[in-house]
């Protein structure tokens, strides 16, 4: 027991001597950071859905503050048919999903940070189409999240290494 304790404690010790800071703690500053990023439209009706949802954890329940970055993303959807059966109709179906993305600084033209992130997402292709189609909206939404988050985190830590 004591030497667990003992281990815990040398690894809090290791972690602060390498420079660990936690991005979303106190000493964070992603909140602050994603608030000063303006972002442009998206294209269609999934795309706005994802600048919702880019917007919910840039800005949160706060207005956002005058901006220093813009970004700018492009959305794509690829739909397959998986799970062929033997008389040539889809009952598994895989959505790719994936946003390309470009911060800029306001005013300028030059991409400081460019990137590219990509959800994978599958759902059932059942006898129903009303029940496929909620199974599709389901899969975009949850694929669409899975987006948001990881582009908030990319550009969170990018302008947090640009603060430093």
């Amino acid at each position: 027991m004591m030497i667990s304790r003992r281990l815990a404690l040398l690894a809090c010790l290791a972690l602060a001597a390498c420079g660990f800071h936690p991005l979303y703690g106190e000493r964070g500053q992603a909140a602050e950071n994603l608030s000063v990023v303006s972002l442009d439209n998206i294209e269609g009706k999934d795309g706005q859905k994802l600048r919702l949802l880019l917007s919910d954890r840039f800005y949160g329940s706060r207005a956002p503050a005058t901006p220093e970055w813009r970004l700018e993303v492009g959305f794509t959807s690829v739909k397959q048919q998986l799970g062929i059966r033997r008389d040539d109709t889809a009952t598994r179906a895989r959505l790719t999903l994936k946003a390309d993305f470009i911060l800029r600084r306001m005013g300028e033209e030059e991409p400081v940070f460019k990137g590219s992130e990509r959800s994978f997402v599958s759902y059932n292709i059942l006898t129903d189409p009303y029940a496929t189609l909620a199974a599709e909206e389901n899969a975009t939404e949850r694929g669409l999240v899975q987006l948001s988050d990881m582009m908030a985190s990319r550009i969170a830590l990018y302008l947090a290494g640009q603060q430093q």
